[in-house]
């Protein structure tokens, strides 16, 4: 299985140069390739994550989780592509789609906490599921955050270059993010409350994830309620969402490795 797992890394990565060179080329049959690159990809991962969802069970859930983030980034990405003109995406999403695909190939060992039949295991599934929804939420709100950057960057300097024009309007790109982010926060939010219930029964202490945990939270929500009540949008709105992932991605590779 791991080497099933190792695959699917170099599929995503890839996907990830093939959409790089079409985001900086000219040729409109390099994207064509990176999507069907992405689309194989995800056949790929779609079979694999049923068979190592029957092969771990309960147990191999955080990783299965992992990769189910990866697998929706990219399918999202496919779905809003028949809507919007945001080819330029691809190479954020499916980065993002192989760095949580790496954290899935690195976490090998099934997780004991989730096999117990208690209503605390329970609990900790529901909130390692409702967590990665989030994740893959902000996750996707910080892949269109960049290229929002990028494009304003290349509208500031007036160039009518080829990325330029390749790249999606800024407007698309801001209601994108901001459509993610309200979808994300709120299973986020109660993913947090579950963690803290599980963090009040434990022993040790308040560990590093959690505490980043309520970092990102605390940033989306800024994020959130700016963009909502003070019409925040734009190069700031971008940056603290990117920032905010930063935060989550740190709390996702603290849980899977199984840091304290």
């Amino acid at each position: 299985m791991e080497t099933f797992f190792a695959i699917g890394v170099g599929a995503y990565g890839a996907t990830t140069a093939g959409y790089l060179a079409s985001l900086w080329s000219a040729r409109p049959e390099l994207g064509r390739m990176a999507a069907w690159l992405l689309r194989g990809s995800l056949v790929f991962w779609g079979v694999l994550l049923v068979a190592f969802a029957i092969q771990a069970g309960v147990g191999g859930s955080t990783r299965l989780w992992l990769g189910v983030s990866g697998w929706s980034l990219g399918a999202l990405y496919l779905f809003l592509l028949r809507r919007h003109p945001i080819t330029a995406l691809g190479s954020f999403v499916s980065a993002l789609a192989t760095v949580l695909a790496s954290l899935a190939l690195l976490m090998h060992r099934p997780s004991a906490a989730l096999t117990d039949p208690t209503w605390g295991a329970w609990i900790l599934r529901i909130h390692i599921g409702l967590a990665f929804i989030g994740v893959t939420a902000f996750g996707f709100a910080t892949a269109v955050s960049l290229v929002y950057l990028l494009q304003a960057r290349a509208l500031k300097s007036k160039r009518r270059t080829g990325l330029r024009k390749r790249l999606p309007p800024l407007e698309v790109l801001d209601s994108l993010s901001l459509r993610s982010i309200i979808v994300g926060f709120p299973f986020y939010t109660v993913a947090l409350l579950l963690g803290s219930a599980q963090a009040v029964r434990g022993e040790g202490g308040v560990k590093l994830a959690y505490i980043l945990a309520c970092v990102s939270w605390a940033i989306y929500g800024a994020v959130l309620q700016a963009r909502l009540t003070a019409g925040w949008r734009g190069r700031r709105a971008a940056i603290l969402t990117a920032v905010g992932l930063v935060a989550t991605l740190g709390v996702v590779a603290l849980y899977s490795l199984g840091a304290p």
